[in-house]
């Protein structure tokens, strides 16, 4: 599925889906203000879409299988009122003055004013990892069992970020 054919114009709103279970709003980038971050509060601009859409895809495959094989496993994972495993996106597509605010406070090696990261091109996600499960298990499950287009992982103590794409 791409923007497409849902046709999308510019002017979606944060509860618009992007597959069937993330939604547009998760893509936002943070904003900073005053020293204080605050999640979710810029929208991505209509070029990033169709980038957005295959991130959102393939991290929609991750919580199908998460499903798949540790449904009925209640000790893996955090639930929705369906009982069905979801996916915490910690963050998705960042602006360039939110990438370079990570990167002055080394939380990231990419400085978004002199190199684009994936993240701001929507081509990365950082996901939580699920309860029950430690971050490498997590990537690993990611990795093998997934069949995801991601090609470059780094695991972190809170989970793990995907991207694809060249580096």
């Amino acid at each position: 599925m791409t923007c497409e054919d849902l046709d999308y114009d510019g002017y979606q709103k944060y509860k618009d889906k992007l597959t069937r279970n993330i939604i547009f709003g998760e893509s936002w980038s943070s904003l900073v203000r005053f020293g204080i971050v605050l999640k979710r509060k810029i929208k991505p601009t209509i070029e990033y879409l169709s980038n957005l859409f295959a991130t959102a895809y393939e991290t929609q495959k991750i919580r199908n299988k998460l499903n798949e094989v540790y449904g009925n496993n209640s000790k893996i994972g955090y639930r929705n009122r369906l009982n069905e495993i979801i996916i915490i996106i910690n963050s998705f597509w960042r602006t360039a003055v939110y990438q370079h605010y990570l990167y002055i406070k080394n939380l990231t090696i990419c400085d978004g004013y002199k190199r684009k990261s994936q993240h701001q091109l929507g081509k990365a996600v950082d996901l939580k990892t699920p309860r029950g499960m430690t971050p490498y298990e997590f990537f690993l499950f990611i990795k093998k069992e997934c069949n995801t287009k991601f090609t470059w992982f780094k695991v972190y103590s809170w989970g793990v970020h995907c991207d694809w794409g060249y580096h």
